[in-house]
Order: structure tokens, then sequence, then C-alpha cells
């Protein structure tokens, strides 16, 4: 169960229902207010204050899926998504190009961050074979490295970028 968002996902939220409301025709939908872009996209404050906020605050509440249950096929979630290295990884490129686009790119760069951020990492982290393929929203399990072996000096001394 999902608590409501508050601070600026409520807004986020709010934003987002009043805009799918006027799509669907309804009179009664306020319009959200644009904040005007700020001159240095770089300079601008972030909304959220790190990624577990963005996650919390904002990812949890906007995505909407159905999640893998015992025999019932749906996403593969875990509640402990921090504790799996590729997905801080790709969450915080999530957070930080929502963060850069909703600046840099008022008009577009939401349905951008959807299209070429979100849906892509999304999949990759609830696919079968994903970070999350053994959790779900009630269980964890401790992620396992891919296994690894040292690469022989004659093969790394080929590359462009080797020390010698």
């Amino acid at each position: 169960m999902t608590t409501p968002a508050v601070g600026p996902a409520a807004d986020a939220v709010a934003d987002l229902s009043a805009l799918l409301g006027q799509l669907a025709g309804d009179p009664d939908a306020t319009p959200p207010t644009a904040a005007p872009p700020s001159a240095d996209p770089a300079g601008a404050e972030p909304v959220y204050r790190n990624v577990e906020a963005f996650v919390a605050d904002y990812l949890a509440h906007v995505v909407e899926r159905r999640l893998a249950s015992g025999p019932d096929s749906g996403l593969n979630w875990c509640p402990r998504w921090w504790a799996h290295p590729e997905a801080i990884s790709r969450l915080y490129a999530l957070w930080r190009a929502w963060e850069t686009l909703r600046v840099s790119d008022p008009q577009t760069g939401m349905s951008i961050w959807w299209r070429d951020h979100l849906d892509p990492h999304l999949n990759a982290l609830t696919a079968e074979y994903g970070p999350f393929n053994r959790c779900n929203p009630n269980k964890h399990t401790e992620p396992r490295p891919l296994p690894v072996e040292p690469a022989p000096p004659d093969v790394l001394a080929q590359l462009p970028d080797a020390d010698g």
C-alpha cells in the first residue's frame, strides 16, 4: 500500500491529474500553473532532495503497474530497491534526467523522460532477468554479482588506454 503523495510529489500528481482531466474534456479541470523555466537550468533547485525521495514521493505514485504476486504475472518490484546496485544506478539516472528535463524542456521534457528514460530503465529493472527478478513487493532477495575472472595482462595491454 502506498502513502498519498505530499509536497512536490502531490503537486506533480495534481498537475498530471488536471492535465488528464483537460484532455478528457472535463470542464472543471483546472490547468496546472506553469512555473517559468529557470534561465539557468544548471542552477535550478531540484524538486527532490535525493533519489530516495524521488522514488518514494514521485515514482511510486505515478507508475501504475500490476505487481507480481505468487503465480500472478506482473511487474517484479523490490521494496528494498536501494539494496540492488543496478537499481540504485538506474534510479539515480532517472531522477537526474527527470530533474534536468523538467527545467531544460518544460514543454516536452516529461514526455521525453517517460519514453527515453523511464520506460527502458523500468523494463530493465523489472524484466524476467533484471535485478528484481527474484524479488516481489513482499520479499527482497540479496543481489548476486556476475562472476568475474581477472583479465590476463596481455589482453589489457592491447587496449588504447593501457598503462605502460
